[in-house]
């Protein structure tokens, strides 16, 4: 109890001078600085999503370099690969999640956490999804460690869910209208998706592993065994003219594009 009062009297200063910095360049500065006292990170980003329309960056406090892959190429398509966002668009109730709460079965080895996630050298995250009211709509504060950092605990989220109602009303108050958006399209591209060239079983597997589902999770949501999901696979990857889950996530990622592939 003495341990949550002194974190509770040391955060307050740190929660009026974010509050009161809303609506000035000075609020993100004093919001890191608040979530940073609840626990460690390494980089913050406000981003808003509606339904699948390109996600908006509202806020980041990456270098160029970084900003370049973890905004521009991430918009580009494997958001809809990610697993806050794909918790979102299931329904997932706001509050605060650990990545590795929401990601798939074989997320690890998932083509979404190989060609993104660790190309942006991080070890995890955690994710402050807030509801905005409109439908489909979500602010998420999205705080990341880097690759030489532990993960998260249980106790971090702890705090962080402690503080959510605040953080989540400030920033709302902040960020809302900075990104008007509206749905570009994407579902129906991404339904089309190899369409006429795929039958529908290879499809759905295609989709799951795009999804970051192993094989034997596959096996179990088609009711099929593992040699069956991998005869399936291979004859996709065939149809499509490619070899590797890599090729897999770039073919759709231009279709999404809107490149012909």
């Amino acid at each position: 109890m003495t341990d949550d009062l002194t974190l509770l009297s040391a955060w307050s200063p740190l929660a009026a001078r974010f509050v009161s910095a809303i609506g000035s360049e000075d609020f993100p500065v004093a919001l890191t600085a608040a979530l940073r006292h609840l626990a460690p990170f390494d980089t913050l980003m406000a981003t808003f999503y509606r339904g699948t329309a390109r996600p908006q960056a509202v806020y980041h406090d990456l270098d160029e370099a970084q900003a370049l892959v973890s905004t521009g190429f991430y918009e580009s398509g494997p958001y809809l690969l990610d697993p806050f966002h794909i918790a979102m668009r299931n329904g997932v109730r706001p509050g605060v999640h650990l990545l590795f709460d929401l990601a798939p079965d074989g997320f690890v080895r998932s083509e979404y956490y190989r060609t993104f996630f660790r190309r942006i050298k991080l070890t995890d995250e955690i994710g402050l999804l807030v509801a905005t009211g409109r439908p489909e709509e979500w602010l998420v504060l999205s705080l990341a460690r880097g690759l030489q950092a532990a993960r998260f605990t249980r106790q971090d989220a702890a705090r962080f869910a402690a503080a959510f109602p605040l953080i989540a009303a400030a920033s709302l108050k902040h960020w809302d209208g900075a990104a008007a958006g509206k749905a570009s399209g994407l579902d129906d591209r991404l339904a089309s998706f190899a369409a006429g060239r795929l039958s529908p079983r290879e499809r759905d597997i295609v989709y799951m592993i795009l999804n970051g589902r192993s094989t034997r999770a596959i096996a179990q949501a088609t009711g099929i065994s593992e040699g069956t999901v991998k005869v399936h696979r291979r004859h996709a990857y065939a149809k499509l003219s490619i070899s590797s889950q890599a090729e897999l996530f770039s073919l759709a990622a231009r279709h999404l594009a809107g490149e012909a592939v």
